[in-house]
């Protein structure tokens, strides 16, 4: 039993040096976007990561915001300041960040995952080494760069389509102007807040690029590496999430 632990633990942190190790890489060679071609991999991931996901950011952001102001008014009485605040507590600092990763790691960071490892059995990998080319620089920095904007961006857009759609639905609710609601939650929420959102967001736009292209890269040339390739980003990167969710929650209180 020891063993099997143990075993598990080396894994575990011979893992966590990985990703680090991927993060540190990716952050310190960002000066590669000034070539052409990985510039367009950077695009290429904005768009996919942040564009194609507008819609469902949109929905399940306007989807939560009406059932955090529905809920909060069936607990409180109908109170509109109690809403203003859970919303901004709820919305902007814990939930936005927490659903719009979970969004990332489904659609991109499998996908990422999937792609890379196709890449390294196919052996188009080891034609860009053969070549020259840094498959790191080439196929890692943008996709790393590219998801964590892309968490951002839509992390931003996801909190103001559930603050606005649940705003409205409180107004309604209440009775009382939509204008003045939303001049309400102006003066409750705190700036540090706002900035306390968007940073859990960097971190785990940061986090989960760099867990799926690790296992995407890292596979071996056996095509039944792919699908567990794609499994273990996905599981992984939630479980970081999660965890770092946590420790932000823990930062907050001290």
């Amino acid at each position: 039993m020891f063993r099997f632990w143990g075993k598990k633990t080396l894994t575990m942190l011979l893992a966590v040096s990985g990703y680090l190790a991927l993060l540190a890489y990716g952050l310190s060679h960002g000066r590669v976007l000034r070539i052409e071609p990985v510039r367009k991999n950077f695009y290429r991931q904005i768009f996919f990561s942040g564009n194609q996901a507008l819609h469902i950011i949109g929905f399940m952001g306007l989807l939560l915001g009406i059932i955090v102001s529905t809920q909060t008014f069936a607990l409180a009485g109908g109170d509109s300041s109690l809403v203003v605040k859970v919303m901004a507590w709820v919305i902007v600092w814990e939930i936005g960040p927490l659903f719009a990763a979970i969004i990332i790691i489904a659609r991109s960071g499998s996908a990422i995952a999937v792609e890379l490892a196709l890449m390294r059995v196919s052996g188009e990998v080891a034609s860009l080494e053969q070549m020259g080319i840094a498959p790191l620089d080439f196929l890692v920095v943008p996709r790393i760069l590219g998801v964590t904007i892309s968490v951002v961006a839509l992390t931003a857009y996801f909190q103001i389509v559930a603050v606005v759609g649940g705003l409205a639905v409180s107004a309604m609710f209440k009775n009382v102007g939509f204008l003045d609601q939303i001049h309400r939650f102006v003066e409750l929420v705190n700036p540090w807040l706002l900035m306390g959102g968007m940073v859990k967001s960097l971190v785990f736009g940061l986090v989960i690029a760099t867990i799926s292209c690790h296992h995407g890269i890292s596979v071996g040339t056996a095509t039944s590496a792919v699908p567990q390739a794609a499994i273990k980003a996905v599981i992984r990167a939630m479980l970081a999430v999660f965890l770092l969710d946590i420790l932000f929650a823990l930062i907050r209180l001290m």
